[in-house]
């Protein structure tokens, strides 16, 4: 198993847990509410309250939040795990989920974290690809553990949640147990010691683990806190679980709804808003998927959260519909803001609706692409030249002016130093702060499966503009190539949806690049006889998209698994060249995708 590396030396780096902020936390406010969970999904917590719409819900205040972690971290230490072992964490969200996360952090092990609507293959294949040297679990994966144990050799410290069957390990109940035997005495870990192994969401290709820091986590923290104004006395509905985590470091109450928090497009909008009444929540994280359902349930319903005044949405560009159908529906002085990041570097920039709706989205519906603001103060950033191949040092980097579009690179305390599993995605990636252009580059003092990064590659192409803000045009492997340069996906999509008809569009590229041909596949609220007539004459009114002529139905765009809002164009591209045959100079349809209607290219 290649070893983690930590950016900085234990031995000249101070102490850094973030769990730490969680202990300050109970001291200060021991009895407040930390985590509320659908009662149901609770294992071991008591605590019951009833809210308004009579659901029941199973709490834990910061002190018995803080006194779980300690316990759990105590127990592995007694049970003689080492530091920085791999375990991966497989449970429901809810109490034990987010005690468990703080414990592990307090006992300095890195825990591997997967989103389970990933598909059983894609699971199993993260979880073997960072090859877990437990698993903390409930007991159907311990059962998938067992059942694949060949992919998971190393899989030694296993605790279950609930009853164990007939696999090895101990319970969290036995583990708790230990604790007794052991003193508490938090694991010594410093800023740059591995604390997770995280998975991209695998949007763009198969998902990458990418190694967390405690620093990174408490950046995150810090950022997010000092930005946002959040704070203790806050009540967050969590419809991203990870969120609930930043929410009890800083004090603020956690609302776990009742939801499939790997489908977040499936959420039932009447349960969110129960929730969210029941807790008179102050604030609220989001995908656009959920945002977008919850604001047309409660303007067909006529009800709106009159205590919601934060809101937060991202994982995905947030169209201006959204935006002000979900405004419609919280308190009337209410700020709604759109974090930009990725699971590599997260926050980077942040725009606040008003803007979007005031200044913004009207160019973003003119093809400049989607406006998502100014840098976190804790980041630095640069656009350079779009290119495919790898950069080794920051000096052969080329960095373009104010108002190209190029790919944005950026380093800080919360950008990841490098993949964990997929380590041949790091070249790709990273590129290292040394060397100056004329001088040999700095690949002697580089590990071969971790190289030296300072800077990281985000594959987002986009470009800054007077004000300093960023705007996003698409990701890099999904910019289209033709023979008349390129085109970036969210500047043409963003043109074809303003057609009244038009859900979701995606541009893709079929052939080989540099001649690619363009095509754009629609989903439709309501298809109409003339429609392509329509998509034509509107994409000659945009020189963005003037060159555009192909046009495909699809009944419903792939997205991705994490929060159910970015396009699958990868999956789209394969799709459409099979409903299509390129026979130069023309593009003749194969089929009409399913539509159930001819004529849609």
């Amino acid at each position: 198993m290649p070893q983690l590396p930590s950016v900085q030396s234990a031995h000249s780096a101070p102490r850094l847990n973030v769990a730490d902020r969680l202990t300050r936390i109970a001291e200060q406010m021991p009895e407040a509410i930390a985590v509320a969970c659908p009662r149901k999904w609770s294992y071991g917590w008591s605590r019951a309250r009833c809210g308004e719409s009579g659901r029941q819900y199973a709490t834990a205040t910061f002190a018995e939040l803080d006194a779980e972690a300690t316990r759990i971290a105590a127990g592995l230490a007694a049970w003689g795990v080492p530091p920085a072992t791999r375990l991966a964490l497989l449970v429901r969200p809810g109490i034990e989920f987010v005690a468990l996360v703080f414990g592990l952090l307090r006992a300095g092990m890195v825990i591997v974290l997967v989103d389970p609507g990933m598909g059983r293959r894609n699971l199993i294949r993260c979880l073997a690809e960072a090859e877990p040297q437990g698993f903390v679990a409930i007991g159907l994966a311990q059962a998938a553990r067992v059942l694949w144990r060949h992919r998971f050799p190393l899989a030694k410290w296993n605790v279950t949640l609930g009853r164990r069957w007939f696999w090895r390990g101990i319970t969290l109940a036995q583990l708790s147990s230990l604790a007794r035997s052991q003193a508490s005495r938090p694991a010594e870990t410093s800023a740059g010691d591995p604390a997770a192994i995280i998975f991209t969401s695998g949007s763009t290709g198969v998902p990458k683990g990418v190694l967390y820091t405690q620093q990174m986590f408490d950046t995150q923290v810090a950022e997010i806190q000092s930005k946002y104004g959040l704070g203790p006395g806050g009540i967050d509905l969590a419809c991203f679980p990870l969120f609930a985590l930043f929410n009890s470091a800083m004090g603020v109450t956690t609302v776990l709804p009742e939801m499939d928090f790997s489908r977040p497009a499936s959420a039932d909008p009447a349960k969110l808003l129960g929730a969210a009444r029941d807790w008179q929540v102050t604030q609220a994280f989001a995908s656009p998927a959920v945002w977008r359902i919850l604001g047309e349930h409660c303007c067909g319903a006529g009800r709106r959260i009159d205590s919601l005044r934060h809101v937060f949405s991202c994982g995905a560009p947030v169209p201006a519909k959204v935006l002000r159908s979900t405004l419609v529906c919280v308190a009337e002085n209410a700020k709604m803001h759109t974090p930009y990041g990725a699971t590599e570097c997260l926050p980077i920039a942040t725009i606040e609706a008003a803007e979007v709706l005031g200044d913004t989205a009207e160019r973003t519906n003119a093809g400049a692409g989607v406006c998502v603001g100014r840098k976190f103060d804790s980041i630095e950033w640069k656009i350079i030249r779009i290119t495919d191949e790898p950069i080794e040092s920051l000096a052969l980097a080329d960095e373009v002016a104010v108002g190209k579009i190029g790919e944005l690179i950026v380093r800080g305390p919360q950008v990841s130093p490098a993949y964990v599993t997929r380590i041949e995605a790091n070249p790709l990636a990273k590129i290292a702060d040394c060397g100056p252009r004329d001088s040999a580059p700095c690949s002697a003092n580089r590990d071969p499966q971790l190289p030296i990064a300072a800077w990281h590659r985000t594959g987002d192409v986009g470009y800054f503009d007077a004000e300093g803000r960023y705007w996003y045009c698409g990701r890099k492997s999904q910019r289209v190539e033709t023979g008349n340069g390129p085109l970036y996906t969210e500047c043409v999509e963003a043109i074809i949806n303003t057609h009244p008809a038009v859900r979701r569009s995606a541009l893709v590229g079929l052939g080989p690049r540099g001649c690619q041909v363009p095509v754009v596949v629609v989903e439709w609220k309501s298809r109409m006889a003339n429609s392509r007539d329509q998509l034509l004459a509107l994409a000659q009114d945009h020189a963005m998209t003037r060159s555009l002529r192909y046009f495909l139905d699809h009944p419903t765009l792939p997205v991705d698994i994490r929060h159910n809002a970015k396009i699958n164009r990868e999956q789209l591209a394969a799709w459409a060249s099979r409903h299509v045959s390129l026979r130069s100079p023309d593009l003749v349809p194969v089929s009409n995708g399913g539509s159930g209607e001819g004529g849609d290219v």
